[in-house]
């Protein structure tokens, strides 16, 4: 081939080229800027997320103090949770799970819910949900207090509560128009206090 007919190619793709790696070296820029903002954005939106339900004190690291752990489906369909961990002096005081995954009546619902190291819920939040708006959305925290209803139970205090649902008769009412999507919700909320008491000593490792 002509080298003239090479150079003139060349020279027409000469400015892509040219403006191709000034938009990479742009992006590089740009990311390395924001990246450590991002991170930090994150942390903030993941420690304002986990402090809703843990309502004790800590003075450890508790967003870096945490673990992935795998758990069977009936406790989170995605088959794993994380776990972040709160601590006095070193000693565990409280415990975040998320996200807790159950199946609602429209699709998945994403919770986090907070446990003190002896077991009493400190608090339970719905992360994503796929529920009907105006009625299995209900049970979420920006529709109702229905959620807060969870608070200061036990395992002990919730085999009660399972049993009562059964006479309808129970100290957490089932949403009016959202029957199904609350009792997903405190079926599962139960099966995790369950399975934390099996499994409290491991989770704080």
């Amino acid at each position: 081939m002509n080298p003239l007919v090479n150079k003139h190619k060349f020279l027409s793709i000469l400015p892509l080229m040219i403006t191709s790696l000034v938009c990479f070296i742009f992006i590089v820029i740009v990311h390395n800027m924001t990246k450590d903002k991002i991170s930090i954005n994150k942390e903030r939106a993941t420690l304002a997320v986990i402090n809703e339900v843990i309502s004790v004190k800590y003075d450890n690291d508790l967003f870096n103090d945490n673990i992935i752990v795998a758990v069977p489906d009936h406790i989170s369909l995605t088959n794993n949770i994380t776990a972040y961990r709160a601590r006095i002096n070193n000693q565990p005081v409280a415990i975040s799970l998320m996200p807790v995954v159950t199946k609602g009546y429209n699709g998945n619902i994403s919770l986090v819910i907070g446990i003190t190291f002896d077991g009493t819920l400190t608090g339970v939040r719905i992360l994503k949900h796929q529920e009907t708006e105006g009625f299995g959305d209900k049970a979420h925290q920006d529709k109702s207090d229905w959620l807060l209803g969870f608070n200061n139970h036990t395992l002990e205090g919730f085999t009660k509560v399972k049993s009562a649902l059964k006479k309808d008769d129970s100290e957490i009412d089932q949403l009016s128009g959202a029957t199904i999507t609350s009792r997903c919700i405190i079926d599962i909320v139960y099966k995790v206090l369950e399975y934390y008491s099996e499994n409290r000593d491991t989770l704080f490792l």
